[in-house]
């Protein structure tokens, strides 16, 4: 028989492990296209959310694809979240106003609180999710806690979009 001790030690051990490998998003804010000013992973929580991250100007393909199929099957949940950020710190900023204005016009009505192009901490975005291809869409999902629960990276592809709508759905069916 385990002895009382050994279990909590035990026990102990695990829980900081976990604590440890919980990731949370860091602090990123920005202004939607739609105005409003937007604080992740705080505006998120409560629900599960999907962020799809953006670098470069080809990545509005990928990223655009993604966030189409995304919001069409899980855009209605109630619990849910999408938020488009594509990164734009490295634009020069005298052209910036210019990119977002254009970007703005390709976007919804109905997702423009949620497209938030980021001028800030591309240097600590790119180091949590393992930034590799320039042109490549970054996903994150978050949990309804604002834990980092799954990433990956690429192009839209119908095998990619199954694994990650099944742990989407794993997800909201554990948040009720």
């Amino acid at each position: 028989m385990a002895r009382p001790g050994r279990l909590l030690a035990s026990f102990l051990f695990v829980a900081l492990l976990a604590a440890q490998t919980a990731r949370q998003l860091p602090t990123t804010e920005g202004e939607s296209v739609a105005g409003n000013k937007v604080v992740l992973p705080e505006a998120a929580k409560g629900k599960v959310a999907v962020l799809i991250f953006g670098f470069t100007k080809a990545s509005k393909t990928p990223t655009s694809a993604w966030g189409d199929k995304i919001f069409s099957d899980f855009g209605a949940q109630a619990g849910f979240a999408l938020y488009q950020l594509p990164v734009l710190e490295s634009v020069p900023s005298f052209i910036r106003a210019m990119v977002i204005s254009s970007m703005k016009k390709g976007v919804r009505e109905n997702m423009r609180d949620h497209f938030i192009p980021l001028l800030h901490g591309e240097a600590q975005l790119k180091k949590l999710v393992s930034y590799k291809e320039p042109d490549d869409a970054y996903l994150v999902m978050l949990d309804s806690t604002g834990q980092i629960v799954e990433q990956q990276h690429g192009p839209f592809s119908d095998a990619a979009y199954r694994q990650l709508r099944a742990d989407l759905q794993a997800q909201l069916s554990n948040q009720k």
